[in-house]
């Protein structure tokens, strides 16, 4: 997935911010019980990476709402 990204999105700040969140995603995971949930807040810039990111980590059928706030 990273790798893929890195074609789309090229060496850039946001590539940057998505491999440190992959990282700690990954950790997350691992500590992660399987009734937890997690709640990730981003702005709409990186929303949508994310939301890719963590389809890939903790599967796309675990992905359960988005919340939006003004």
């Amino acid at each position: 997935m990273m790798l893929s990204f890195r074609q789309f999105v090229g060496m850039n700040d946001m590539m940057a911010y998505l491999t440190m969140m992959c990282v700690r995603l990954i950790e997350l995971r691992r500590v992660l019980k399987d009734t937890g949930s997690i709640y990730l807040h981003c702005d709409p810039t990186a929303s949508h990476y994310l939301k890719i990111l963590m389809d890939t980590i903790f599967g796309k059928s675990n992905f359960r709402n988005e919340i939006v706030w003004h």
